[in-house]
């Protein structure tokens, strides 16, 4: 009786390892909802060929929630739309690319190229964006909203009607931006002045 009793224990202790197991690393199908859209976020979140995403060039509304992207190839790529949220785009190259609308909430920008990138009405609230180069970008009506701009490169950069309340401009180069109707408010300037007025 005892050895029976002990060898129902084993196999039950063995099916719930099964249990743990496919919940860990098995299909969405035999993992809890939550569970599989976590997993489906990550393989989108991972899922790169030769360090460009699968979908580039045209990445148009994609979810790329986190995704890690440091030093990707993504020039001219097409985001239009796409949630960039809390994406790690560390020194990526996207040269001329198209941001439109898209949501960049916490996305970690620094000292990527976004030189004649398109970004007008992109949410860049809280991004960090230091040492970026946004050299001649369009970032007309772009909600920039605490945003680190520390040793940005904006010159000619369009940033006509953007938002940049609580933003940190210290050490920016703005010569030759548009600053038509820019929202400020305790901006700092690149001298580490603080202005509600303009920089």
């Amino acid at each position: 009786m005892r050895l029976r009793t002990t060898a129902i224990l084993a196999t039950t202790a063995a099916a719930a390892s099964i249990v743990l197991l496919s919940g860990c690393g098995g299909s969405a199908s035999e993992a809890s909802p939550s569970t599989a859209t976590s997993t489906t976020a990550k393989l989108k979140a991972a899922s790169r060929a030769g360090n460009r995403l699968d979908c580039y060039p045209n990445c148009q509304d994609a979810n790329l929630i986190g995704a890690d992207l440091r030093g990707a190839d993504l020039t001219r790529a097409v985001f239009t739309v796409a949630n960039l949220t809390s994406a790690n785009l560390r020194g990526a190259n996207l040269f001329g690319a198209n941001l439109t609308s898209a949501n960049l909430f916490g996305a970690i920008l620094s000292g990527a190229i976004l030189s004649s990138a398109y970004l007008p009405f992109a949410k860049l609230t809280y991004a960090n964006l230091s040492a970026t180069n946004l050299v001649d970008a369009n970032l007309r009506g772009a909600n920039l909203t605490n945003a680190n701009l520390t040793d940005a490169n904006l010159i000619d950069a369009n940033l006509t009607e953007a938002n940049l309340r609580n933003a940190n401009l210290r050490g920016a180069n703005l010569r030759g931006a548009n600053l038509t109707g820019v929202t400020w408010s305790s901006t700092t300037c690149p001298d580490g002045t603080m202005t509600d007025t303009g920089c």
